[in-house]
């Protein structure tokens, strides 16, 4: 090979990989050692993580991170967890240590910002990814929210179910990890993801108020609309004309729902109700503000009963 072909080689690497090299690539496109550590030593290259050599013209960034970790460890090395998530586009957030799967019984020297997960990643739970290998989705988001814990781990599934990911994929693969750390966070997230988050929010909505020592409302109460007909609103205030709807996560309400509830809220907005929308996230991560809002809107129509003892 051609010094002119070999660095043409080597600069489409670079291109292509987020500004980085593996030794091992350098050598495979015809440097040598010493080729390789002349080039280090003029300042044209940067030695990263071991085995990688980064481009002095190339900021690091999230991304780079992630491949340069990938490039370290090598084929024995899966990407898995939040890095794994953000490799996928799943989440914009990189982690600052990156996860990788390696098989038990691997011994690989430390890297900074690289945690060792050792376990076997079946070849079917395995993809590579724009040249990195990564879990494929379902496994990917699981692992991730077993990581970021229940209400982050939620919003990152919430997202992912957005995205496209199949909620029964993830049963598959949250069956496959039986027994794996987190499952049982899994479990939950994914009783959550398939509906029951609207159920849990609901309750956490009537569980908030009693607490507030808040009275007067009605769960499940049944009115009907001049220009919507018959309604059933998940929590009224029917004296003072307030009503709270209460959502599970984004992914359940799809474009028809979306619909139907802009057509229902404008129909109670017309005949003089004030509608007040939460969701499960926000009932989980803060009640209080909840309530306070509740307190707020109440106050502007005269009030609810409201317990003081």
């Amino acid at each position: 090979m051609s010094v002119e072909t070999r660095d043409r080689v080597v600069r489409a690497r670079f291109r292509d990989q987020d500004g980085l090299l593996s030794t091992a690539q350098a050598k495979e496109a015809g440097f040598t050692r010493a080729q390789i550590a002349a080039r280090v030593k003029k300042g044209e290259w940067q030695k990263d993580l071991h085995g990688v050599l980064r481009a002095a013209d190339h900021t690091v960034t999230p991304r780079s991170r992630v491949r340069a970790v990938a490039l370290s460890v090598g084929d024995v090395g899966t990407v898995v967890g939040c890095a794994a998530a953000f490799w996928w586009r799943l989440t914009d957030v990189c982690p600052a240590v990156v996860e990788v799967a390696v098989p038990h019984g691997t011994r690989l020297r430390p890297r900074t910002g690289v945690r060792y997960v050792h376990r076997a990643v079946p070849d079917g739970e395995r993809v590579v990814v724009d040249g990195v290998a990564v879990t494929k989705k379902p496994a990917t988001v699981l692992a991730a929210v077993v990581s970021l814990g229940s209400s982050l781990g939620a919003r990152l599934m919430d997202q992912a179910l957005q995205a496209g990911v199949d909620l029964e994929a993830m049963w598959r693969a949250h069956r496959l990890g039986a027994g794996r750390h987190g499952a049982a966070l899994a479990f939950t997230l994914l009783v959550l993801a398939g509906g029951g988050a609207r159920s849990e929010a609901e309750r956490r909505a009537h569980r908030s108020l009693r607490a507030a020592g808040i009275r007067g409302w009605t769960a499940d109460h049944e009115v009907r609309l001049r220009a919507y007909g018959r309604a059933v609103l998940d929590l009224a205030f029917a004296d003072q004309l307030v009503v709270v709807e209460i959502d599970g996560w984004a992914y359940h309400r799809d474009l028809r729902a979306f619909l139907r509830d802009a057509r229902r809220q404008n129909a109670l907005m017309v005949e003089g109700w004030i509608v007040i929308r939460t969701n499960w996230f926000d009932l989980r991560d803060d009640p209080e503000g909840f309530v306070r809002t509740v307190q707020e809107v109440l106050a502007t129509r005269g009030g609810a009963e409201i317990r003081t003892s």
